[in-house]
């Protein structure tokens, strides 16, 4: 049985690869015992051909329902994760500000020009060229900063290291890095930590820990936690024990937000 376990980042079946139903992920977040969940699904804005508006309306109202049902057993909050904002920040913008979101998260899947980085073979591609235009991106799409939480910083490793065992040092753009969490620190947001490579090849948080290490050392306070669970299967995987890795490296709080505002929860 969990303790005090908010699972910041989920998908349910209104993002195309979710499921499960927001009512059906909700009610396996209360038997697991999990404290709050957020509903997170996804919003890319390089793919206007999944009809991602009728699929967050749909997300919003199942969200709504979900939070009536739920409110003496579960937090439920209504949030949502913007790929590529980067490639139109007009759309991103106009998605924010036509609906009531307690938290967004910004992320990006690929970059400009690319498909999604699960389905790009990289053998025959040059992986630190890759990897400087995604951190590039990330730092504009940080610039911008209209979102809560940072998503998955290390998410291209995933596939590059993780499926495709290709190497990667990452201390070759770890300058670019700490621009991008001192933009994200400048504009009151946060990161994220992903537990979903612990589950998967990668066998790793996202990002890793010497990430993590630099976003407190330079001041980064906010910092959320979410298993990126795309099945009841998969919610609430691994929190326990990213809370005590952040623990170990000196947080003594998390976040879980409402309303677009950080709740501190205490580590525990």
């Amino acid at each position: 049985m969990f303790v005090n376990i908010f699972d910041s980042h989920t998908h349910s079946n209104n993002s195309p690869d979710g499921k499960h139903s927001v009512s059906f992920m909700c009610q396996n977040a209360e038997e697991k015992g999990l404290s709050g969940i957020s509903i997170t699904d996804h919003y890319e804005c390089c793919q206007p051909g999944h009809k991602y508006n009728i699929r967050i309306l749909n997300s919003l109202v199942d969200i709504a329902k979900a939070k009536h049902v739920f409110s003496q057993r579960l937090s439920v909050t209504s949030g949502i994760e913007i790929g590529q904002a980067t490639q139109n920040f007009h759309e991103a913008e106009q998605l924010i500000f036509k609906n009531r979101f307690d938290f967004i998260i910004g992320s990006l899947h690929t970059i400009s020009g690319m498909d999604d980085f699960c389905l790009v073979d990289f053998s025959q591609l040059d992986v630190k060229i890759i990897l400087e235009k995604y951190y590039s991106e990330m730092y504009d799409l940080c610039k911008w900063g209209r979102f809560d939480i940072l998503g998955h910083i290390t998410y291209p490793l995933r596939y590059i290291v993780g499926k495709q065992h290709i190497k990667v040092d990452i201390s070759e753009y770890m300058e670019i890095i700490r621009e991008i969490l001192s933009e994200v620190i400048k504009n009151g947001c946060g990161i994220e930590v992903n537990t979903s490579g612990l589950r998967q090849e990668l066998a790793q948080i996202i990002p890793s820990m010497d990430i993590i290490k630099l976003y407190k050392d330079i001041g980064g306070e906010i910092i959320t936690i979410g298993s990126d669970a795309h099945n009841v299967k998969d919610l609430g995987a691994n929190i326990p024990d990213v809370m005590e890795m952040l623990k170990y490296v000196g947080f003594e709080y998390f976040a879980f937000y409402k309303k677009r505002e950080p709740i501190m929860l205490r580590l525990v």
